[in-house]
């Protein structure tokens, strides 16, 4: 497997890995701005917890709450993500995050 490291244009990702706005996550859980400007605006930032079971569904408030951890604490420009086969596999909030404050670039590891 080859492994490749990029930054890349956010719009470049888009087109590469079909996202068209917010990523989509399990059970078809979608996420807008109002509902990251509301968690924002209250401050209820959700940090990132490596102790979590990846596989249980997440509501969208949730979601967001870990995008507005995310816009508060990773400077524009900074966000990473993995991509293989085509598909955000890790890093779908940083790539929210990076969509709602409209950064440019993104970093990312390109796995073939």
């Amino acid at each position: 497997m080859a492994i490749r490291l990029a930054t890349l244009p956010v719009r470049d990702v888009m087109a590469m890995t079909g996202v068209t706005g917010y990523p989509r996550w399990a059970g078809d859980v979608t996420v807008d701005d109002g509902l990251i400007e509301h968690h924002l605006a209250n401050d209820h930032l959700i940090e990132p917890d490596d102790s979590r079971d990846p596989n249980k569904p997440v509501p969208a408030a949730e979601h967001a709450g870990r995008i507005a951890w995310l816009i508060r604490n990773i400077r524009p420009n900074r966000c990473s993500i993995t991509i293989r086969d085509g598909l955000i596999q890790d890093g779908n909030h940083r790539f929210a995050a990076a969509l709602y404050r409209g950064d440019e670039l993104v970093s990312c590891c390109l796995m073939d």
